[in-house]
């Protein structure tokens, strides 16, 4: 296998491992060296707030989606139960059949990290495709993720990593973002490196102290001309603007 396809595998096992069942509403996980975890929970608030099983099971019970993805939750990250992936599985399975996106998506988590169920990438695409339709950011990252390094039965696929990252960037996740600016800067599904639009990715992450944006933008920057620079930073200006990154993007690789 090439460098670039040791480095991609490499990189694309390390997004999916960075949140896993034991995701925290609202936290930040402990991510790997250069690259902001963003945990994809449902909500902001602590789950287990409002109490635990003795609260959330009848309404689980009940048909409430959310509370359902709650337990799933509980169980899967041994919160005010004993750990049970099993259990876990089944109550995000519930929410997830319904169109639920957080349990589509933590589904796809554990079939990737063959936890409850053997692993299965084919599977676990699934699960994050149905949670990314819907326009789940974090969803539409780690699907990106799966297609950028493969996995058994999922081959790799440039074209679909840049779609899911472009739509998640979009939204403002920040992953998604700084890992567009990756495959940018490495010419990944592009034929050749775009470090105009690789800097305009990356400079306004780099602006607020994210150092894997700053040490990427810093390994090509000085390989850039003046004209080049220019261009790049008004693309940055651009970029800024959530409506306007994609429309941007399109523009730049048409030539206008």
């Amino acid at each position: 296998m090439s460098k670039t396809g040791n480095y991609t595998q490499r990189l694309a096992g390390r997004l999916l491992q960075m949140a896993a069942c034991s995701i925290a509403a609202g936290g930040v996980m402990a991510g790997m060296p250069a690259f902001a975890a963003d945990a994809p929970a449902a909500v902001t608030q602590d789950l287990y707030e409002d109490g635990g099983v003795e609260h959330w099971l009848p309404k689980a019970k009940e048909g409430d989606l959310f509370a359902q993805y709650v337990m799933g939750h509980m169980y899967c990250s041994g919160k005010r139960v004993e750990q049970d992936y099993h259990k876990g599985m089944r109550w995000y399975r519930a929410a997830a059949d319904a169109g639920y996106a957080p349990s589509e998506l933590a589904l796809g988590f554990l079939y990737f990290h063959g936890q409850g169920v053997d692993p299965d990438a084919v599977e676990a695409a699934r699960w994050f495709e149905r949670a990314a339709s819907k326009g789940y950011a974090r969803a539409q990252s780690n699907l990106a993720a799966l297609y950028l390094g493969g996995g058994e039965g999922v081959e790799v696929d440039y074209d679909r990593a840049l779609h899911w990252y472009r739509e998640a960037a979009a939204q403002g996740h920040t992953v998604a973002r700084y890992n567009l600016g990756m495959m940018y800067a490495h010419g990944l599904g592009l034929g050749a490196p775009d470090y105009v639009a690789a800097y305009g990715l990356l400079s306004p992450l780099v602006e607020q102290g994210n150092a894997a944006a700053d040490e990427l933008l810093s390994s090509f920057a000085g390989e850039m001309s003046e004209d080049e620079l220019a261009a790049a930073r008004e693309l940055a200006q651009e970029l800024r603007a959530r409506d306007r990154m994609l429309v941007a993007l399109d523009q730049r690789a048409s030539g206008h």
